[in-house]
């Protein structure tokens, strides 16, 4: 993970993970809303308790994230860009009583080719501070660790494409 400032002194993270998937299958757990429901979260501890997308660019997507009895976060955005399977943009901004709500950060997601699988870089920035971005790096850290075991659930299950 590499925490570096952006022209306009914002702090922004960048994110590199290698999963031995397919592209095309690693770019659907982003969009199919039986798979973010799974994986998306920074804990095993925090579910998905709200999903939902509008998978198209200016489409919505709001997600509510709930750990055990706690009140729902949410956090909602627009989807500003979606190439299958190789890149989605979308606004991130999570809504109150949330710390940082209102503020609309914005997130790239690229899947690249590799051998023996797929690369996500993910780009995360226009964040308001060092220490928010900072929580947002060990929350994409542990989203990621979700993410290869869903997939790793998907792959046991036969029904890789």
């Amino acid at each position: 993970m590499i925490t570096e400032p952006i022209t306009d002194g914002s702090p922004k993270l960048e994110i590199r993970r290698e999963f031995p998937f397919p592209r095309n299958l690693v770019f659907e757990t982003w969009i199919n809303v039986e798979h973010l429901r799974r994986w998306m979260g920074p804990t095993e501890s925090i579910t998905m308790a709200v999903v939902e997308i509008d998978a198209r660019v200016g489409g919505t997507y709001r997600f509510g994230f709930q750990e055990s009895g706690e009140p729902l976060e949410f956090v909602h955005g627009v989807y500003q860009t979606i190439l299958r399977p190789e890149k989605l943009v979308f606004t991130w901004i999570w809504e109150p009583p949330m710390p940082d709500a209102g503020i609309e950060t914005l997130v790239t997601v690229e899947f690249l080719e590799i051998a023996g699988g797929t690369e996500i870089l993910l780009k995360h920035e226009r964040f308001a501070s060092r220490e928010v971005c900072e929580l947002h790096s060990q929350g994409w850290s542990g989203t990621f660790d979700k993410l290869d075991k869903r997939l790793l659930q998907i792959a046991k299950q036969g029904k890789i494409k």
